[in-house]
């Protein structure tokens, strides 16, 4: 049984989505910075 597509997410679904979405956020932000203050 598949789930439903249309289905809203839970609270702690969002929750866990936003915290990954964050930390990605991050991890950019650091690499963007070490590579410019690097390469200059």
């Amino acid at each position: 049984m598949k789930p439903d597509p249309n289905r809203k997410p839970t609270k702690a679904e969002m929750r866990a989505g936003g915290m990954v979405a964050l930390a990605a956020l991050v991890v950019l932000g650091i690499l963007t910075a070490i590579f410019i203050l690097g390469g200059g």
